[in-house]
């Protein structure tokens, strides 16, 4: 079972800066940090500044995840960090992420679920993160629950980003599944809530890379 050639990764829930440095030295695209304070992998400001400090140089692999922000709430987190891409997790609607877009001139990752997705009609998004929708008690993102990806559809042919319950046993199945080329890893690499492992990390992306298509 073969992954597409040139898979783009992203490790989302990202808050530690020891595990941030590693995965920067790994064919890893984007990492996410969190700035939701109902996350257990919501990333303080002290954490965001020492980030600055030393791989501010690095700002195009970094993603800033919001649940539901002002465009204030945006801003004061750039003014610390200028990091590359914003990704809209929450319930936000196309006059919002235009108004992003328009003032912080980023790339736009927005969450959608795998039936929304096929129903959307949003512009101005780069890509679209795609996840099972989580139940009322439960956090939007970083759950470890996967969804049916044998039932994906993407008749429109939008850029997405697969997400959802994915680790080192079930990812390549899932991008067979989907045709994905490009993937979201959070719970999946964690030793437990919040807590990324490197060795999960490092055997999901050998697994990834191993299995690319020549």
């Amino acid at each position: 079972m073969n992954t597409k050639k040139n898979m783009k990764i992203k490790i989302c829930g990202q808050n530690n800066p020891r595990i941030i440095e590693h995965c920067l030295n790994l064919p890893i695209d984007y990492q996410g940090l969190i700035f939701y304070e109902k996350s257990p992998r919501n990333i303080s400001v002290d954490t965001l500044k020492i980030i600055k400090q030393y791989y501010s140089q690095f700002n195009n692999k970094f993603v800033g995840v919001f649940v539901n922000p002002t465009l204030h709430e945006i801003e004061e987190k750039l003014n610390i960090f200028d990091f590359h891409t914003i990704q809209l997790h929450g319930s936000e609607d196309q006059k919002f992420i235009n108004e992003v877009k328009s003032k912080f001139q980023k790339q736009i990752f927005k969450t959608l679920s795998p039936e929304a997705l096929i129903e959307n009609n949003f512009s101005n998004v780069d890509y679209f993160l795609i996840e099972g929708k989580p139940e009322k008690n439960e956090q939007p993102g970083g759950n470890n629950k996967t969804w049916n990806w044998s039932e994906f559809s993407n008749p429109k042919k939008l850029p997405f980003i697969l997400s959802g319950g994915l680790n080192e046993s079930n990812v390549l199945n899932a991008i067979n599944l989907t045709g994905a080329d490009f993937v979201d890893i959070n719970s999946g690499v964690e030793e437990k809530k919040g807590e990324k492992n490197l060795s999960l990390i490092d055997r999901l992306i050998s697994s990834l890379k191993l299995n690319e298509k020549l």
